[in-house]
C-alpha cells in the first residue's frame, strides 16, 4: 500500500504541513508536487488512502499561508503514509 502510494511519474516534491501542534515528524497531512513534462499537479494524501488534488500550495503561493510546509524525503512521506493508514484501518490513534 504505501509503495503504491508513492508510484508516480516525473519529478516530485513532497510537503509536510506543519503548524504550532504538528511537526515535520508529525505533520497535519502531507502534499505533493508532480511535475511530469509541462503538466504541473499537486496532490495531497487524504483520509480516503489516495492522493487527490488540491489548492494548498498554490493558494499558500499567493498568500493564503495560514498553514506552512516545509520539505520532506519520499522516505518521510512514505511513514506518513504508513502511520495514516494504520490509524484509520485500525483504529489505533498512537500510530
Amino acid at each position: 500500500m504505501t509503495l503504491d502510494a508513492l508510484d508516480a511519474e516525473g519529478e516530485i516534491t513532497y510537503y509536510a504541513k506543519t503548524d504550532a501542534a504538528n511537526s515535520r515528524s508529525s505533520p497535519q497531512g502531507i502534499v505533493r508536487r508532480r511535475i511530469d513534462e509541462d503538466r504541473m499537479d499537486d496532490e495531497a494524501f487524504t483520509r480516503n488512502l489516495r492522493w487527490e488534488p488540491t489548492e494548498y500550495l498554490r493558494r499558500y503561493e499567493l498568500g493564503h499561508n495560514d498553514i506552512d510546509h516545509v520539505e520532506i524525503t519520499e522516505i518521510e512521506a512514505a511513514a506518513f503514509i504508513q502511520s495514516l493508514t494504520r490509524r484509520l484501518t485500525t483504529g489505533d490513534a498512537e500510530s
